[in-house]
């Protein structure tokens, strides 16, 4: 599968630098998720839950496509 460079800002991989896999026409995609997972170390013996970050793509700078990380929406509290 083809990829692009992309350069991710923010959120926790802010500054990183990845290729990304385009889509079946040949484009980056508009926005990507990256699953976050681990595990507690403490009396809780059960994983945390995923964790999803979301970026979207955002500029381009020469051959680089740039992604923007988008903040989750505040939960409602009662």
């Amino acid at each position: 599968m083809a990829a692009v460079e992309a350069w991710f800002l923010g959120g926790p991989v802010d500054g990183r630098r990845m290729p990304v896999e385009v889509t079946a026409d040949g484009r980056p995609p508009a926005v990507i998720k990256l699953p976050q997972t681990g595990f507690y170390v403490g009396p809780n013996d059960l994983p945390a839950p995923a964790v999803e970050h979301v970026y979207v793509l955002a500029d381009r700078f020469g051959d680089v496509e740039v992604y923007q990380y988008r903040q989750p929406a505040p939960e409602a509290t009662d």
